[in-house]
């Protein structure tokens, strides 16, 4: 009993339990609808190219939102815009249930409203998650942010799917999407949980980001990090669920398989919670990056279920130690630059811009060389951009 008794030093406060309650019930309301947000789309237009662009459109313009509203964060402090995400994310979804198969017409529109919700929501969060946790658990931290998210992910599409395939047409991807609206609005609700930390510095420091580098150079690569992080997910957002779609066209199925990809990352999140520690991040980042190319191997021989699923349950499983590992390494750096926790915010922005344009960047790439499903291009380019993950250990410098 005495060696599964967690040390005192690595335990969560009340604040960071109820970050991540919180967060959880955000999280199921986006695993309710997100995979099948590209489902609906490719339902209604059987178009790579329409499911490319609004995510291109999504992720692009997260990415300028998240620098736009950095400084508005400061100002008016991260929780009142973490709420302002969540709400935003309510309105998406029912303007979905609004406007129905009109969807398609404005889908630009629907991915920009996206995006900023995402900015708002992600940049507070993180900016949260290093607020109520430490250097000594926050893997710890990282790692039940990832089981819980992985549990939120594992019952959503289940229970989407299996609603979805109890109606005729679309009526069930408008239950779903009604049903994770009314997620967001308890979310929004629940937030008012989370105390204000008050803090004296309202400045935007970030135009001092060239001093900061030019001191601590090697922040630098940990920034470029994120870029290549980004690149592979990116695709991942809605090509595999629509693989899956294309092979057997049941949405069941679809969650189903879903819940295995994400009990292999409750499994492995599980683990990194338990045992990781910051010490090992090299070999940890080295070891997911070469899990994650060979699960994209198997695509060359055939796209079929069997290398589909193997695929998506081998970088399901190395997916989280790859994302615990390098947010637990970034997250040590507000201890080392300059202004360190007052630069929490900027610190954050500059991760999710960076980050996003790499998942921009790999979605530019797939559509540029595959506008539909083609088993002799998609698997390259997945190799491709899980190869490149080999670059991120040699970034991961002593700092």
């Amino acid at each position: 009993m005495r060696l599964l008794k967690m040390p005192k030093e690595k335990r969560l406060s009340e604040q960071a339990v109820i970050t991540l309650v919180n967060h959880t019930i955000f999280q199921f309301g986006n695993s309710l609808s997100l995979i099948f947000i590209n489902l609906y789309l490719w339902r209604l237009t059987e178009s790579l190219l329409i499911n490319g662009l609004f995510n291109l459109t999504a992720i692009l313009s997260q990415a300028v939102a998240t620098i736009l509203i950095g400084k508005m964060a400061k100002q008016k402090g991260h929780l009142a815009i973490y709420r302002y995400g969540i709400f935003l994310t309510a309105f998406f979804y029912l303007c979905i249930v609004v406007t129905q198969e009109n969807m398609v017409q404005y889908f630009y529109l629907f991915a920009l409203v996206r995006g900023i919700s995402q900015a708002a929501y992600w940049l507070s969060y993180f900016t949260l998650a290093h607020e109520v946790s430490h250097n000594l658990n926050r893997h710890r931290y990282l790692g039940w942010n990832q089981m819980l998210m992985g549990l939120a992910n594992l019952v959503g599409p289940a229970a989407a799917g299996f609603v979805i395939t109890l109606y005729t047409e679309l009526t069930g991807y408008i239950i779903v999407f009604s049903i994770a609206f009314l997620m967001f609005i308890i979310a929004t609700i629940g937030s008012f949980r989370i105390k204000k930390v008050h803090s004296h510095h309202k400045e935007y420091y970030m135009k001092y980001l060239k001093l900061v580098v030019k001191k601590k150079p090697n922040f630098q690569k940990a920034l470029f990090g994120w870029f290549i992080i980004g690149f592979p997910q990116g695709i991942l957002m809605y090509i595999p669920p629509i693989l899956l779609f294309t092979i057997f066209p049941d949405e069941s199925f679809v969650g189903y398989m879903n819940v295995l990809f994400l009990s292999l990352s409750i499994v492995a999140s599980y683990a990194i919670s338990r045992f990781a520690n910051i010490d090992s991040t090299k070999i940890y980042l080295l070891v997911a990056a070469i899990g994650m190319l060979i699960s994209a191997t198997f695509l060359i021989w055939e796209i079929s279920i069997w290398t589909v699923v193997l695929f998506m349950a081998i970088s399901s499983i190395f997916k989280p130690l790859q994302g615990n590992t390098y947010a637990a390494y970034y997250f040590t750096w507000l201890d080392k630059i300059p202004l360190k926790e007052n630069f929490r915010v900027e610190s954050v922005v500059l991760r999710e811009a960076i980050i996003n344009i790499g998942r921009g960047l790999g979605i530019v790439i797939f559509m540029v060389f595959s506008t539909e499903i083609n088993p002799a291009t998609i698997p390259w380019i997945l190799v491709f951009v899980m190869a490149i993950q080999l670059i991120i250990p040699l970034l991961a410098k002593d700092q």
